[in-house]
């Protein structure tokens, strides 16, 4: 699946803004994690080799799981006489090259759950590609103004609460998040700029617009970020979108849009993309990563005029972090997997959606159509 979002590629060079934009930057400020309903995110795997106790037992679980994973793809069982755990650590080699052979996105680990210590596990990664999912309000702040588009408006209310409040998807002026300190970083330059005092008419035009810019995303974030935190929202979120016929073929866009958001919200009512990003799973060691919380987000504009120093601002960010906290789906091999179970549907859909949702947004984001704020 192409994916599509703010910025090019990862890399050390900063790339301009292009259709698949992707990218990396400075340490953050640390994100307040949000409470997860189900507990799952506070589950930690821990990995076999940090084994205690019966050492028969251990064998007998991790054995038991080799030969359902060999069964479930259709190999021989490594054969092996040497005595434990050097036995399980072979095999485990053998098996684990087999199964990241089948596909780069796949790892096979040894597992501790459900009360065992050695279940063989594979770890099945969504390629997200070093994608970023940002979100623009600023039409949405424009049509929120505008009493002929209540009807849009309220379609995309519904839209922006269920992303923030199940999906878990950081708005940008909520305090310590991703994208208020990078917004919080281009309004120190605006201040030091103006501190210098340059006085070149073209200059001091355009910091004003700067300024203009800022204060209008600040103002307007402040009205966004309640109404999309209200949970009153959320639950109209039926209602609305059915509600909504559309006049012209844009609305039609919209309409479609929304009856599929909704459509996802009543599968996976409780579901949050962060509930599948398990860090301790696919190198735990490495410290500098691009979290969930950064690669995704609400933010104001791709079309304002910092864009530009936003682009090259995340990519320097993220520039020297080699790990993406990607969705992970894990298979435990203490018995024979499910065949009818479809791995990543919700995120397939989820980041398709975004997608499709930032490019409406961004077809209507026109800067001189914003009244001053």
């Amino acid at each position: 699946m192409e994916t599509t979002a703010i910025i090019r590629r990862t890399g050390r060079a900063l790339k301009p803004l292009a259709r698949c934009r992707r990218g990396q930057a400075k340490s953050a400020k640390e994100r307040t994690r949000r409470a997860d309903g189900n507990g799952f995110l506070n589950h930690r795997f821990l990995p076999f080799w940090a084994f205690t106790g019966n050492k028969e037992r251990i064998a007998r679980e991790y054995f038991n799981s080799l030969a359902n994973l060999c069964k479930h793809y259709q190999w021989d069982i490594p054969k092996t006489d040497l005595p434990f755990p050097q036995n399980i650590y072979t095999t485990w080699q053998t098996v684990e090259k087999q199964v990241s052979a089948l596909s780069r996105e796949n790892h096979c680990l040894i597992l501790q759950d459900k009360g065992k210590q050695a279940v063989l596990s594979v770890v099945k990664t969504f390629d997200l590609s070093h994608c970023l999912f940002y979100i623009p309000v600023r039409a949405y702040w424009q049509w929120s103004q505008d009493a002929e588009k209540q009807d849009i408006t309220e379609l995309v209310t519904v839209i922006f609460a269920y992303l923030h409040q199940v999906v878990d998807i950081p708005f940008y002026a909520e305090s310590g998040s991703f994208m208020d300190y990078q917004y919080d970083i281009l309004e120190q330059w605006v201040s030091e700029t103006e501190d210098e005092g340059n006085t070149d008419e073209e200059d001091q035009a355009w910091r004003q617009q700067q300024e203009d810019t800022l204060y209008e995303l600040r103002r307007a974030g402040g009205h966004i970020m309640p109404v999309i935190k209200n949970p009153d929202w959320l639950g109209k979120m039926e209602s609305v979108v059915t509600g909504f016929h559309h006049r012209d073929k844009h609305e039609m866009e919209w309409e479609l849009l929304g009856i599929e958001f909704l459509q996802l919200y009543r599968q996976y009512p409780k579901r949050s993309l962060t509930e599948s990003v398990h860090p301790d799973l696919i190198y735990p060691d490495e410290e500098e990563r691009i979290s969930v919380w950064e690669y995704t987000s609400f933010y104001w504009s791709e079309k304002d005029c910092f864009q530009h120093e936003l682009l090259e601002m995340i990519n320097c960010s993220f520039q020297e972090r080699p790990v993406m906290d990607e969705p992970t789906a894990v298979h435990y091999f203490d018995t024979m997997p499910d065949p009818e179970r479809k791995d990543f549907d919700f995120e397939e859909r989820l980041f398709d959606l975004i997608e499709r949702l930032r490019d409406l947004l961004n077809r209507y984001d026109h800067e001189e159509h914003h009244p001053t704020v």
